[in-house]
């Protein structure tokens, strides 16, 4: 690989990982943090932090690995993705602009449907606490519909 191969894969792949908003996630029994990308993804970080405080139940995927799922539908605003990713990370918050669902990855995750690959706009990541999340993220494959809920955390989300 070229450098500049190098340049544009970390343009392409990473670049958008810039933001300064953290939100908490809470669950019974724990919490973690996120940071939005509300520097890189500015519109759906945007709508995501103006719909908070918000409480979203979520089952396990059957597709894609260690990730949760949405159970009902958001809009944030965006029309059109700001990015288009497949294999997520863990920690990372996604949100499907073509069907207006959440998803939270905890572990190794690529994102399907059962007709095939699928992509999705990641606009956040855990920063702290993501072996506790992972452990209620992985009890929804045989607990169900398990609720997270996501908070503002101080003036605008901006940590000390």
């Amino acid at each position: 690989m070229t450098s500049a191969d190098g340049w544009w894969f970390q343009r392409e792949w990473s670049d958008f990982r810039r933001g300064s908003t953290h939100v908490r996630v809470r669950w019974p029994g724990g919490e973690a943090v996120a940071r939005l990308f509300d520097e890189g993804v500015p519109r759906t970080a945007s709508g995501f932090a103006a719909a908070l405080p918000m409480e979203v139940p979520f089952v396990h995927v059957a597709w894609s690995g260690e990730m949760l799922m949405g159970c009902e539908t958001y809009r944030f605003g965006a029309t059109e993705p700001e990015n288009a990713v497949r294999l997520v990370r863990p920690g990372d918050l996604t949100w499907d602009h073509k069907f207006g669902e959440l998803c939270v990855a905890y572990g190794d995750a690529e994102c399907r449907l059962p007709s095939g690959p699928n992509t999705v706009v990641v606009f956040g990541a855990v920063v702290e606490g993501l072996d506790a999340l992972a452990r209620f993220c992985r009890e929804r494959r045989f607990a169900g519909v398990g609720a997270l809920r996501f908070e503002p955390i101080g003036e605008r989300g901006r940590r000390a």
